[in-house]
C-alpha cells in the first residue's frame, strides 16, 4: 500500500472498532495504529509520573493538537485512558475575533494550526 492511500485510510477510519464482515480495511488500520497510540500513551504516563514526582502536581488536562487531533476514535481512546484528566482537542482560534460564518471551518482546521497560531499569539498578548 502507498503512503497516499494509508494516509487516506487513517483519516477515514482512525482507530474506530467497526468489527464484522467486510470491515478489513477499517480493522486492520486500528490494529496497525492501536500499539502505536499506546506506545505514545505510556511515554505521556512517564512524563506526567516525572512531572508529579518533581513539582508535586498533577496534570490536569490533555490538548490534543496537530493534523491527527480529529483521527476518527482518538480523542475517545484518550478520555476513557486518562479518565482523571480533561481531554480536548485544541482550538488556536478561540481567542481570535472572524465572522461566524468560518467557525465550523476552523474548528476543523483549528488543531493542525495550534503551534503557528500560538507562535503569533506570543507577539500579541
Amino acid at each position: 500500500m502507498d503512503y497516499k492511500k494509508a494516509e487516506e485510510l487513517k483519516k477515514k477510519y482512525g482507530i474506530l472498532s467497526l468489527g464484522g464482515a467486510g470491515k478489513e480495511d477499517e480493522n486492520h488500520v486500528r490494529d496497525i495504529l492501536i500499539p502505536l497510540i499506546d506506545l505514545i500513551i505510556s511515554e505521556i504516563d512517564k512524563i506526567f509520573m516525572n512531572f508529579y514526582l518533581k513539582e508535586k502536581k498533577e496534570v490536569e488536562k490533555i490538548i490534543l493538537a496537530g493534523g491527527n487531533a480529529f483521527l476518527p476514535g482518538l480523542f475517545e481512546y484518550f478520555k476513557d485512558h486518562f479518565t482523571k484528566r480533561e481531554v480536548v482537542i485544541a482550538n488556536p482560534f478561540s481567542k481570535i475575533f472572524f465572522p461566524p460564518i468560518l467557525d465550523k471551518t476552523l474548528k476543523e482546521i483549528g488543531p493542525s494550526y495550534a503551534i503557528a497560531v500560538g507562535m503569533a499569539l506570543r507577539g500579541v498578548e
